[in-house]
This record gives C-alpha cells, structure tokens and sequence, in this order.
C-alpha cells in the first residue's frame, strides 16, 4: 500500500468518527497529525544565478518544452534551502512556523529541483486554501518572490496534502 492510499483511508476512519462523534480535541490532534505534510510544493527550472556553458545543442531542444534544472541548479537550491535566508518569504502567522525542505518533484516526466513549504497549522492552511478567495494570490506572491530570489526561469505550485 502506498502513502496516497493510507492517506485515504485514515482520512475516511477520521471523517467517520467526526460525523458519528463530533468533532473533539482528540480528533483535532489526529487530523493535524493526518494532514502533517500538507503544503505548497515548487517545482523549480534552471537557475539564471547558476553559471553555465550552453552545453546543450539547440537542435536538441524541444522549442515548446521548458527547460529543465541539471545537477548544479539543484545543489544551488539546496545551498539557498539551507541558508535559511529564504524561509521568511513564506511566513504567514495564522498557519504557524513554517518550514521548507528540498524535494525532487516530476514534470512533464522529467525529475526537477523543487521545495515543499510547510506549516505547523496545517489545518489552518488547508482552511484558508477553502475559503479564502485570495489564498492562491497569496500563494503565488510567495512562490513568485522565492522564484525571483533565487534567479529561476520557471516555476510552478500545488497545494499537495500528501
């Protein structure tokens, strides 16, 4: 069984309980516990800071693809992970601390460099990701600012629970 499918089904066992029982302080800590991960996932492309010798030949390239991190720009995120110079840029009170850890991410089937930002009340996030019409606006204002901090061509973000 993989994480997805245990995630679903303790999902469902505390969904059960909270429609038989009602919601409780025990429940709460569960859910909390269930949803430990949720966060924003990045996927990152090359960095503009890395330096480089344009080793790829241009026949090559797929014009319409994105082009994609190598080695270097991977461990330059890394080094800007862990500085931790950057983990401001995702602070939001209501969702607690945050924290942010590298994470090799797939797009278009292809492994790239990426980061998952996550908070201490990932209730709260999860909460204001369903009511709140300027979430993502917030979310893109952070995901833009790391981007632009860290020199990358691309990015794109998830909310991901899992």
């Amino acid at each position: 069984m993989d994480k997805y499918e245990q995630f679903e089904i303790e999902q469902r066992a505390l969904m059960r309980a909270l429609e038989a029982d009602g919601p409780s302080e025990t429940l709460a800590a569960r859910l909390k516990a269930l949803y430990r991960d949720a966060g924003v996932v990045i996927a990152l492309g090359p960095s503009r800071a890395v330096p480089r010798d344009d080793d790829r030949p241009a026949d090559d390239l797929d014009p319409d693809a994105l082009p994609m991190a190598d080695d270097r720009d991977m461990d330059y995120y890394i080094r800007a992970l862990d500085s931790g110079a950057l983990t401001p840029i995702f602070a939001h009170a209501p969702w607690g601390e945050v924290s942010l850890r590298y994470e090799a991410l797939m797009m278009d089937d292809k492994v790239c460099p990426g980061l998952r930002a996550c908070w201490t009340d990932p209730l709260a996030f999860l909460a204001e990701g369903k009511a709140d019409e300027g979430f993502s606006a917030r979310i893109e204002g952070m995901v833009g600012a790391f981007g632009r901090m860290v020199s990358a061509e691309w990015w794109r973000w998830q909310v991901r629970v899992v």
